[in-house]
């Protein structure tokens, strides 16, 4: 009898771990973090951080939005940086995609997301390890058409 008691409480545990295992965070799932988190993220790696609220393009047009921007020197690397630009409305997300387009060096993401249900209007371009360490999580997502 107590080989049966141990053989079942063994078995409920194996199914407890089995559970606790698979209710674990969606490691696939895209996520982007509010500024103040990715600010802590940066900065906890060693990243300069400034958050920028007023928003003007070349022509001296004001934006609604914020920039964080980050950047980190490497000796002897490249430097590590990321522009994420948010927005209240999607007309400012296409200039600052252009613009980030045309002088962003060395990047490793450029991305432009318009009118998202759950994320706004966002823009950044950063290289992988800024884009890392800010806890971007993005699902890279095919579409065979």
């Amino acid at each position: 009898m107590r080989k049966v008691f141990i053989g079942f409480l063994a078995g409920i545990l194996c199914i407890l771990i089995f559970a606790i295992s698979a209710c674990g965070g969606d490691k696939n799932g895209t996520y982007y973090p509010t500024n103040e988190e990715m600010k802590t993220n940066l900065e906890n790696n060693g990243y300069v951080v400034t958050l920028y609220q007023d928003l003007s393009d070349n022509d001296g047009k004001h934006h609604e939005g914020t920039l964080l921007f980050a950047s980190k020197n490497r000796e002897g690397k490249k430097e590590e940086y990321l522009y994420f630009y948010r927005f209240d409305n999607v007309t400012s997300c296409e200039y600052f995609y252009n613009s980030l387009e045309n002088n962003c060096e060395n990047y490793n993401s450029l991305v432009k997301i318009e009118n998202d249900e759950k994320f706004g209007n966002i823009v950044y371009c950063g290289t992988e390890n800024a884009v890392n360490s800010a806890g971007i999580k993005v699902v890279n997502v095919v579409v065979n058409v």
